[in-house]
């Protein structure tokens, strides 16, 4: 499939080019690959990316920008991220981690993290790390790969591979705002500067504020303005970035906290537990008590968790939304 001439590059496309690759259903481990041979790449990925550069040098565009890999570089191509193969050295080599969204949704990740993967990188996909953060990012691949091939009980399988995956991606985050904090003068423009204060906000008070207001009024600007920015960034405003986070930290709550329902609405600063329900079924489709029990395997009708930050809502049924809001 392609879009204005680009090919769109999926995990399971992305299973079939590799055939020596390491997958699951949602989530596929390149072997090391030589860029050179990839002087056809000119793609759309679908799914978030991972990747460290083992050798040699090769420039890309990234959404048009170019970037410089080098040994040790950690790039993150996000989803809907455009990549172009500009020149590759000889002895060029990496491999790359590709997940859907759904993946990352299923395993315990704190939402600050998830507001850093989705937004925080996008002007700086790549940073350059440590010798001894990268072999230890390769050590846990290489053990994700291990299991794929089978050399670890079929049983525990997903669960060893989620738990792994987990701590590949929580010390990725690490590094990464480690590396990536901003020195004066380091940011381009206003533009950046307010759009990067507003996630360190964000992450900070998703959990207890819901209302542009605030935001805008902790950033001295006006809620109009904000919006603005905010979407001139990342496409979306300002309520809409809140909502997914506050959703999402309601999911995390609901899946991996052990709190009542009750306890999460407190918590999360709602005025009562039915308010909650209310405002969780209206974007997510389902009452905060099913989506407690939900296994995370059922499709379509329970969630569909593809085109937004962390999950958008289903659309609901008009008779549906008077009903099992707890």
């Amino acid at each position: 499939m392609k879009q204005d001439g680009i090919k769109r590059a999926s995990i399971d496309k992305l299973k079939s080019r590799f055939e020596t690759a390491y997958y699951s259903e949602d989530m596929v481990i390149t072997p090391l690959v030589m860029f050179r041979e990839l002087d056809d790449l000119t793609a759309l990925i679908q799914g978030v990316s991972i990747g460290v550069t083992v050798s040699g040098t090769a420039k890309i565009k990234i959404n048009g920008k170019l970037h410089e890999l080098r040994p040790n570089t950690l790039f993150i191509f996000n989803e809907n991220t455009v990549i172009e193969q500009v020149k590759a050295s000889i002895r060029s080599s990496g491999y790359m981690v590709t997940y859907s969204r759904q993946y990352l949704n299923s395993i315990h990740v704190d939402t600050q993290d998830l507001i850093s993967i989705y937004h925080g990188f996008l002007d700086e996909p790549c940073v350059q790390i440590e010798p001894q953060e990268a072999a230890y990012i390769h050590d846990i691949s290489k053990l994700m790969r291990s299991v794929l091939c089978d050399y670890a009980p079929t049983a525990n399988r997903n669960k060893i591979i989620s738990s792994l995956f987990a701590a590949m991606f929580h010390y990725v985050m690490g590094i990464l705002q480690q590396h990536s904090v901003p020195t004066a003068g380091s940011v381009s423009n206003r533009t950046d500067e307010l759009f990067n204060r507003f996630l360190t906000l964000l992450r900070e008070y998703c959990s207890t504020e819901r209302s542009v207001e605030f935001y805008a009024s902790k950033m001295n600007i006006t809620p109009k303005y904000l919006s603005l920015i905010l979407k001139k960034k990342s496409g979306r405003n300002a309520s809409k970035l809140i909502d997914e986070a506050v959703v999402y930290e309601a999911k995390r709550l609901l899946k991996y906290s052990g709190l009542s329902i009750q306890e999460i609405s407190t918590k999360l600063n709602f005025a009562s537990q039915s308010f909650f329900g209310k405002y969780f079924k209206q974007r997510v489709g389902v009452s905060p008590s099913r989506y407690k029990i939900w296994d995370g395997r059922t499709e379509g009708h329970i969630l569909n968790e593809d085109n937004s930050l962390f999950g958008e809502a289903m659309p609901l049924h008009e008779d549906a939304t008077n009903n099992d809001n707890n």
